[in-house]
């Protein structure tokens, strides 16, 4: 846990962070780099200081809305008195953003924070004496390496969100924006010419040969659309070096659970490529949970955290209990009863050890006693529509509490009650009792996406039993070995439509800002999904944020307003 502490130490490096487009900012409170830099530790502290923006970057708030609440399998329903917030979730789920969205303005601001705080720590890096501090010529070209990877990494972001965006390297820099193709080849260039001079199996949190060469695989797979050239072959050739174990050593965690309860009693999964190290009380996997959780989640849990009954799943069942005839969405009806993912979640040892990755049906109050699991004779009741009854998630969302009259109004991202949509625990949030809540990492990239990578590739080539035998590799430690051979891709071949490749898509990386990458390279984001029409216009692309334009005299707009 030294880097976490690293982390905080480096917050307290006060300089400024800007985004491109405001890079004239007044500093009140400056300590100059030259007083900073006094030994390895503040060198070490600086470096580390962009990847906490990172971690915020990816996994809280705006970034993660704009991927997941945008595209088919989460939503942000209105519960009663609730989760109206100015309309913001409908808008996202429905497509009818503009570019004065808040959260559009987040995935534009975030990112270049990010790059704001790389920049200025490289620019400091290169001009340090590393001899001085004990440190060497290599140290100081791997420190600098990552930080390129990591502000490649951000780059991603806005790329895909708003493919025109400026290029820039260098503190307090204004620029308009470049073409798709020329943020493509910087990425490419910068990753490249860093991943050499990085270490293999670096420590986790740190960017390292195997995580540069992961974000190369992303860029070639979405490469077709985002600069218009194919670039498959390449994608497909890094996800096999990196599979083969070219830039390191990783395996796929024969427990499905496995990347997902990394970090917690130190165990790192060995399927985790580059993941988001956290700890209780000093960087906290916290927003997701708050999003995510019931007020009442934490008597279930075993926490002191409220939530604030936000983001579900989108419902696969309509008012009267029937399956929605939509190809999209339906997120935990996609899954199989065998699937060991699809259980109800609940812990099953003091250890750690638990289940599942949903909570659905009926909430129990968490078992005190025996230290884990639920005691089936405390009910969790609910404080809204269901105050003092019991609280009973459902996948669907309607005004059940309201009789015939709440029926009426439908099922609708505003019709919800506290009760609607499965809540998603893959990422477990474990016993505060036991000191286990908190501690798990975020997967940030995992082996598994580089199977599925390579798997597309083989499957866009037409060469459907390669693609199958890759998500196999993946897929099995999901089935009872009972029950495999009627799951395996590879003894159903002809199951393998390019609409169940998304399916899978979707099942397997639920909840890690993939899905509307995903749709959007396969042509399918402005499809049909519950209470969201087919799109009029193309909606893959966010406009650049009227408020950057504003501040920023050399943006333009992108053409997607």
């Amino acid at each position: 846990m030294n880097k976490f502490k690293l982390i905080c130490l480096s917050m307290a490096l006060l300089v400024a962070a800007p985004a491109c487009t405001d890079l004239e900012e007044e500093p009140f409170d400056v300590l100059l780099s030259q007083n900073y830099y006094q030994d390895k530790n503040s060198i070490i502290a600086a470096v580390t200081r962009p990847y906490e923006h990172g971690h915020w970057n990816g996994w809280d708030g705006d970034r993660w809305l704009i991927s997941e609440l945008t595209a088919d399998q989460f939503v942000w329903p209105q519960k009663g008195r609730h989760g109206q917030d100015g309309g913001d979730w409908v808008r996202l789920h429905r497509h009818e953003w503009n570019n004065l969205d808040s959260h559009i303005n987040g995935g534009w601001e975030g990112p270049y924070q990010g790059i704001g705080q790389c920049n200025l720590i490289i620019n400091d890096l290169t001009n340090l004496n590393y001899a001085t501090m004990g440190l060497t010529e290599a140290d100081k070209a791997q420190h600098i390496g990552e930080l390129r990877v990591l502000r490649a990494w951000f780059y991603t972001f806005l790329i895909d969100y708003f493919r025109s965006v400026p290029i820039v390297t260098q503190p307090n820099e204004r620029k308009g924006q470049s073409t798709p193709q020329e943020v493509f080849a910087f990425m490419e260039q910068e990753l490249k010419e860093a991943l050499p001079g990085l270490p293999k199996n670096g420590r986790p949190g740190r960017w390292d040969q195997g995580g540069a060469a992961a974000v190369l695989v992303r860029i070639y797979l979405n490469a077709e659309k985002w600069i218009g050239t194919p670039k498959y072959t390449e994608a497909g050739q890094y996800a096999q070096d990196i599979i083969d174990g070219k830039y390191g050593t990783y395996s796929i965690d024969t427990d499905y659970r496995g990347p997902f309860r990394s970090g917690i009693k130190n165990y790192h999964s060995p399927e985790n490529i580059f993941e988001f190290p956290h700890a209780k009380n000093i960087y906290e996997f916290g927003w997701m949970y708050n999003a995510m959780m019931h007020y009442q989640a934490r008597y279930s849990l075993d926490n002191d955290w409220g939530g604030w009954n936000g983001i579900t799943l989108t419902p696969s069942r309509d008012m009267e209990g029937n399956i929605y005839p939509y190809k999209l969405g339906k997120p935990f009806e996609k899954y199989s009863k065998d699937d060991k993912r699809k259980q109800p979640f609940r812990t099953t040892s003091s250890n750690g050890d638990y289940e599942g990755f949903f909570l659905i049906g009926q909430q129990y109050e968490f078992n005190k006693t025996r230290g884990y699991g639920f005691d089936s004779t405390k009910v969790v009741n609910g404080t809204e529509e269901y105050n003092g009854k019991p609280l009973r998630y459902v996948d669907q969302v309607g005004r059940f509490s309201e009789g015939a009259a709440g029926l009426a109004k439908g099922s609708h991202v505003e019709t919800g009650e506290e009760n609607s949509g499965v809540r998603l625990l893959k990422f477990p949030w474990l016993p505060m009792s036991q000191n286990l809540f908190q501690f798990n990492s975020a997967p940030e990239i995992r082996l598994a996406e580089m199977y599925y990578a390579l798997a597309e590739v083989k499957f866009r080539a037409g060469d459907k039993a390669s693609a199958a035998r890759l998500l196999d590799a993946v897929r099995k430690r999901n089935f009872p070995e009972d029950k495999w051979e009627e799951h395996s891709y590879q003894s159903n071949l002809s199951r393998l439509t390019e609409d169940e490749f998304v399916d899978e898509l979707g099942r397997e990386f639920l909840g890690e800002r993939h899905r509307r990458t995903d749709l959007v390279r396969w042509d399918k984001f402005d499809d049909a999904w519950w209470d969201k029409a087919v799109d009029t216009e193309d909606r893959s692309v966010f406009p650049i944020p009227l408020r950057q334009i504003n501040t920023n005299p050399l943006l333009k707009p992108n053409g997607f307003e």
